[in-house]
């Protein structure tokens, strides 16, 4: 399937896709001359992936199935305004469901933002506003954005959405009442950006710096309520063994299969010391870990604003999605550390049709990218500009 995605999106699928809502934007009128400004492009913000649960390893298309195709980004974290990573997800999702939308195929485009935890916090401070106002603002960017690259999507979910709060406390209970949580201390080195503990020191760089974030590591100790990953290692090595192509690209697999067999830890799902968030069903001196409370939007995105937030009536309403596009935050390229290329600007200076046309050509899934403006140019020049736009 993955070889049938890239051919789509990087020979024909932008054409197909593209709205043309707005001509080229002319080009500045000083030239082309001197544009050094290079910067190390990772997709969202680092290297997408894609997560696949179709049924069949073929593209999926009308005739298959009448099963909606449902497809998500990530949902972005909004300690910071979107950024080139977080578009060119984006573009890359709303070119997949436009094109299978051309199949004839009912499409669920799900995207959104994640709005809890300590960062949020603290960016919130730093803006002398609280968190829920900060988070109105920066969704409201991110929904701006979408629209100004012309994103079709169907479903935008906030975690600090009231029904996705009852979707993620009802989850919680679940898997308590199965015997997945446990209560227990825990001391470690936490990096406030990534908010999770780095379980492996090694990893760090001097003085206990995160190596993604470049920032020291705290030292923290406390009353946590754990979710017993490791009972499942068994069971996820043989899924991703029986069905090869659950994550794409290829080479991706063999990284998540290296990391399940070199040991699952179970790992912490509340925390004592942030406020701003979901509170623990049984424990309100507690609140949900981000990461367990922000994954559950891909599923109370299903709800439809009728609905009572129910969570078998949100799974029912078509989960599992047929294409999951993720990323994690990349040193070269990401919110916190204030290096990031600016979608809105690119937007604004050539048109969403160039900005779509050149990310979806220029970067291909699973892999790292460069952008600088005068290879922008030269691109757009040489195809859109002379093949699709051209005068009579």
């Amino acid at each position: 399937m993955a070889a049938r995605l890239q051919f789509s999106i990087h020979n024909s699928l932008w054409f197909l896709s593209s709205s043309f809502s707005s001509p080229l934007h002319p080009f500045n009128s000083r030239g082309f001359h001197n544009l050094k400004n290079r910067l190390h492009f990772r997709p969202n913000p680092s290297r997408a992936a894609l997560f696949c649960t179709c049924k069949s390893s073929n593209f999926p298309n009308a005739e298959a199935s009448n099963d909606p195709f449902v497809l998500t980004t990530p949902l972005y974290y909004v300690n910071a305004p979107p950024h080139m990573g977080s578009a060119y997800t984006t573009i890359a999702a709303d070119a997949i469901a436009r094109f299978q939308r051309l199949l004839g195929k009912k499409v669920i485009f799900i995207t959104g933002t994640d709005e809890h935890g300590e960062k949020i916090a603290t960016a919130a401070a730093a803006r002398g506003s609280s968190p829920n106002e900060h988070c109105d603002v920066i969704s409201q960017a991110y929904k701006a954005l979408w629209e100004d690259l012309d994103i079709a999507y169907d479903k935008f979910i906030r975690t600090t959405d009231p029904k996705h709060e009852v979707i993620v406390k009802e989850f919680y209970s679940r898997v308590l009442a199965n015997g997945d949580i446990y209560r227990a201390d825990y001391e470690g080195l936490y990096c406030v950006n990534c908010e999770e503990y780095k379980v492996d020191e090694k990893e760090l760089l001097d003085n206990n710096c995160c190596p993604m974030h470049l920032k020291p590591c705290v030292l923290r100790k406390e009353d946590n309520y754990f979710f017993a990953l490791s009972k499942y290692q068994t069971k996820l090595e043989e899924t991703l063994s029986q069905n090869p192509d659950f994550v794409q690209p290829s080479f991706r697999l063999n990284e998540v299969q290296s990391w399940i067999k070199s040991g699952l830890r179970d790992f912490s799902i509340s925390r004592a010391s942030v406020d701003w968030g979901i509170p623990v069903p049984h424990d309100d001196k507690q609140t949900i870990y981000v990461w367990f409370d922000a994954l559950l939007g891909y599923i109370s995105a299903f709800l439809q604003e009728e609905q009572q937030a129910n969570l078998q009536t949100a799974v029912s309403s078509g989960w599992p999605a047929s294409l999951h596009l993720i990323g994690k935050d990349g040193m070269k390229m990401g919110k916190s550390l204030g290096n990031t290329l600016e979608p809105n600007d690119l937007v604004k200076r050539f048109g969403s049709d160039a900005v779509r046309y050149f990310f979806l050509r220029e970067v291909e899934f699973g892999n790292d990218g460069d952008y600088s403006e005068d290879r922008f140019i030269n691109i757009v020049n040489a195809h859109p500009c002379q093949y699709y736009w051209k005068s009579p």
